[in-house]
């Protein structure tokens, strides 16, 4: 099967996604020339055909997915931001790390099982 797509209302990123969400049910070939994407599909085994009609529902979601990226990426980057700069914690005292071996290790606390401490 093969099928047409607009070059002026389908951007090219939508179209790979589209085509790349049946990759699991078809082998999905593309291909343009100067006016239309050309989407050739063939199916695995006998799985259920890819109708133009399926195709141009997921081509049109990717679409609507890739505006909505577009529209609301300031946004996005704000929060992750705001996320990230919160989480910087500045500190005004001097902390000085032991060594491990400075470090008193008390084996039998170490050694002995959580369950009889704790029941």
């Amino acid at each position: 099967m093969q099928y047409k797509f607009n070059k002026e209302l389908y951007l090219q990123k939508a179209l790979m996604k589209a085509a790349y969400s049946f990759t699991d049910r078809a082998y999905v070939h593309l291909d343009c020339d100067k006016s239309y994407y050309i989407v050739s599909v063939d199916m695995k085994d006998n799985l259920d055909v890819i109708t133009e009609k399926e195709f141009q529902n997921e081509l049109l979601a990717q679409m609507v997915r890739l505006q909505i990226s577009q529209e609301t990426k300031s946004i996005r980057e704000l929060v992750m931001a705001r996320a990230f700069a919160s989480s910087i914690i500045e500190s005004t005292e001097e902390v000085i790390l032991q060594p491990e071996e400075a470090k008193e290790i008390n084996i039998e606390k170490i050694l002995k099982d959580w369950f009889e401490i704790n029941e």
